[in-house]
């Protein structure tokens, strides 16, 4: 016998952690049915992430095989997953980001400087703005989000900073 359970909740942890397959609702009408690791790992929608914790999003158009570029952050990056017809945007996870004082030399990097910090009781919360200085709070293309003892290493460093979007955490949506 097939049994089925229905969990609503607005806890993302909790959904994650009891369900094996997730809706997804938003104005009261399912816009993903998937698997929890396709929801989290490759949400086909900006809203879709959004409803799963993501905050950085760009508009992305296709340049090359495995490129493309985010608009809104004024970078290209390389993808390793296939991009989809109907790109529209890409996005990544604030606590997916990379972030260090120099260079490593690796693609997907681009020089960044801290528009603004912002503090809870296990990270810090890092607003970014890519290749230049931001001219107030406001001015960030970018959430990177980091445990305290990376921020004590990295808050006295002179900028630029470095911020690294890893190929295979890039999420690719289409429309």
């Amino acid at each position: 016998k097939l049994c089925v359970t229905n969990n609503a909740t607005h806890n993302l942890e909790e959904a994650y952690r009891v369900c094996e397959k997730l809706m997804v609702m938003s104005g009261g009408r399912a816009i993903a049915f998937d698997s929890k690791h396709r929801i989290f790992e490759h949400p086909q929608t900006v809203r879709v992430a959004q409803l799963t914790g993501c905050k950085n999003f760009s508009r992305a158009v296709t340049v090359g095989t495995n490129a493309i570029e985010a608009t809104d952050w004024g970078v290209t990056l390389q993808a390793v997953e296939a991009i989809p017809d109907g790109l529209a945007d890409v996005g990544i996870r604030a606590h997916q980001i990379a972030l260090t004082p120099h260079d490593p030399g690796l693609n997907n990097t681009f020089p960044c400087w801290l528009a603004l910090a912002s503090e809870t009781p296990h990270r810090m919360t890092l607003f970014l703005k890519l290749n230049g200085t931001p001219t107030h709070g406001r001015d960030y293309h970018l959430q990177a989000e980091v445990f305290k003892e990376k921020w004590q290493a990295l808050k006295d460093r002179p900028f630029p900073w470095y911020v690294r979007f890893d190929p295979l955490r890039l999420i690719l949506m289409v429309g």
